[in-house]
C-alpha cells in the first residue's frame, strides 16, 4: 500500500480527491493539510509515497513547499494541483523535478490516468530499492572475499590505475600514505604437537585474529591471504621503530599461540602507487627466508631446461621426479608463492626479455624460441604478465622490466 498526503487551502479540494483515492485500494491517504507549513511537518512524520500539493497555498506555497521537501523526502512522487490562474507556476514545479500536475477542476479520468502513472512509477521505484538493498547485503556478505580477490589481482599487476581507483572506491579501501607490508607463512610443527584439532583454514583465521588485534594502532587496511595462502597485511608503520617491534611481537605471539613455525618479512614505502612495489619486495624477502625443497630448486632447474619446449607440462615434471602432479603443484606453490604454470611462463617471459633485445629477431622467431606455439599465444601470454605487447615493449625500450617470481 502506498501513503498519500493531500496539502490544499480548500476543503472541497481535499475532499474531493480523497473521495476518488478511497477507490484504489493500493492508496492510504495518511494525511491532510490545508497550508504549506503544515504539509512540510506531516510529511517528516507520516513519509508519505506520493503527494498532491496545491500550487497557490498560504505561508507556504507548492513551490516552495516542494524546495523545502527535498529536504525531507527524496524519493516521494509529487503532483501539483492547479488552476488556469496559476499556471505559470508548474514550470518552477517540473524544475523541481515534480512528477505531474492536474487543473482545477479536476476531471475524475485525468485523475486516475495521473494516478495510474504514479504507481507504477512508485512500483518501478521500490523494486530498485529492494534490489538495491538486496545488493547491499550481498557485497557486504562477500566484501571480505571480494577484497581479498582484488587485492591479490592488484597486487599481481592486473589492473590499469583507473581500475584500481575504482575498486578501491567501490570497496571503501582506505591505505595509509606511510604504509608497512607484512607477509607471514605459517608450517605446522610437527604433528605430534597439531592435536588433529587445526586444518589450514582455522589456523589462518586464528592468525588473522591475533595480527589484527595486535596491529590495531597502526590501522591495518588490509589483511587478507595470498594466492600461496599466506597472510599479507598492510597498514600504517609510523611511528616506525614501535610498528618494526610490533611486527617481531607478531611471530611470537604467531608461534606461542598456534602449533606453527612462523616466517615473517616486512617492507615500508610511501604512496598508495608503491604499495605493489613493496609487497613484491616484502615477498622476495619471505622467499629467501623460506627453506626451498631440494625437491623445488630440482624442478626449478628441470623448467630452465625445459621450458622452451611447447607440450612441457606440470605432469612431465612430476613423472621425471617421482612424484604426483598434485604433490608436486602443493609443494611448489606452497614453496614459491605462485603456481607451476605461472612460474612457466614467467620463465619463458624473462627469456623473451632478453631476445627482444635484439632487433633483428623477429617477433615469431622468439615465440618459438620460448615454447609458444604462435605468435597470438605468446604475445597474449606476454602482455597478461607485463601489460604491453613484446611489440610495444621492444618499441619502448623497456630492457629492464622485471618479471616478479
Amino acid at each position: 500500500m502506498y501513503k498519500v498526503l493531500i496539502a490544499d487551502d480548500e476543503e472541497i479540494i481535499r475532499r474531493g480527491i480523497a473521495g476518488l483515492l478511497k477507490q484504489d485500494r493500493e492508496m492510504q491517504v495518511v494525511a491532510q493539510a490545508e497550508d504549506g507549513e503544515t504539509a512540510l511537518e506531516l510529511a517528516g512524520k507520516f513519509a508519505p509515497d506520493l503527494l498532491f500539493v496545491d500550487i497557490n497555498m498560504p505561508f507556504l506555497n507548492g513551490i516552495q513547499f516542494i524546495e523545502k521537501l527535498k529536504g525531507v523526502l527524496e524519493d516521494a512522487l509529487v503532483v501539483v494541483i492547479t488552476g488556469y490562474d496559476d499556471f505559470q507556476y508548474v514550470q518552477s514545479a517540473l524544475r523541481l523535478g515534480v512528477y505531474d500536475y492536474l487543473l482545477k477542476p479536476i476531471m475524475e479520468d485525468v485523475f486516475y490516468r495521473s494516478l495510474d502513472r504514479a504507481k507504477e512509477e512508485l512500483k518501478r521505484s521500490r523494486e530498485q530499492t529492494k534490489y538495491l538493498e538486496w545488493a547491499k547485503v550481498l557485497l557486504e556478505k562477500n566484501k571480505a572475499k571480494l577484497t581479498e580477490n582484488f587485492l591479490n589481482d592488484w597486487l599481481g599487476g592486473h589492473f590499469c590505475e583507473e581500475e584500481i581507483d575504482e575498486r578501491i572506491s567501490f570497496l571503501k579501501l582506505k591505505f595509509p600514505e606511510a604504509f608497512g607490508v607484512v607477509v607471514a607463512g605459517l608450517d605446522y610443527k610437527n604433528n605430534m604437537e597439531i592435536g588433529g584439532d587445526w586444518n589450514d583454514d582455522l589456523l589462518y583465521y586464528a592468525a588473522e585474529n591475533i595480527a589484527r588485534e595486535l596491529f590495531q594502532p597502526f590501522c591495518p587496511a588490509a589483511l587478507f591471504r595470498n594466492p600461496a595462502g599466506n597472510l599479507v597485511m598492510i597498514s600504517s608503520c609510523q611511528p616506525q621503530d614501535a610498528w618494526q617491534d610490533t611486527v617481531k611481537q607478531l611471530r611470537s605471539l604467531l608461534e606461542q599461540h598456534l602449533p606453527v613455525r612462523a616466517t615473517l618479512a616486512q617492507a615500508e614505502g610511501t604512496g598508495r602507487r608503491e604499495i605493489p612495489a613493496e609487497y613484491e619486495r616484502a615477498l622476495g624477502r619471505f622467499y629467501e627466508l623460506m627453506e626451498v625443497p631440494q625437491l623445488i630448486k630440482d624442478v626449478q632447474n628441470y623448467i630452465d631446461e625445459n621450458y622452451k619446449n611447447e607440450e612441457f607440462s606440470l605432469q612431465d615434471a612430476a613423472c621425471a621426479f617421482h612424484v604426483s602432479p598434485q604433490h608436486l603443484s602443493r609443494v611448489f606453490r606452497h614453496s614459491m608463492g605462485i603456481t607451476f604454470v605461472d612460474y612457466v611462463t614467467r620463465a619463458r617471459i624473462r627469456k623473451a626479455i632478453e631476445l627482444l633485445s635484439n632487433e633483428e629477431m623477429k617477433i615469431y622467431e622468439i615465440a618459438e624460441l620460448t615454447g609458444y606455439s604462435s605468435q597470438h599465444y605468446f604475445s597474449s601470454a606476454f602482455k597478461k604478465v607485463l601489460g604491453v605487447s613484446p611489440a610495444e615493449y621492444r618499441k619502448n625500450g623497456q630492457s629492464k622490466m622485471s618479471v616478479a617470481m
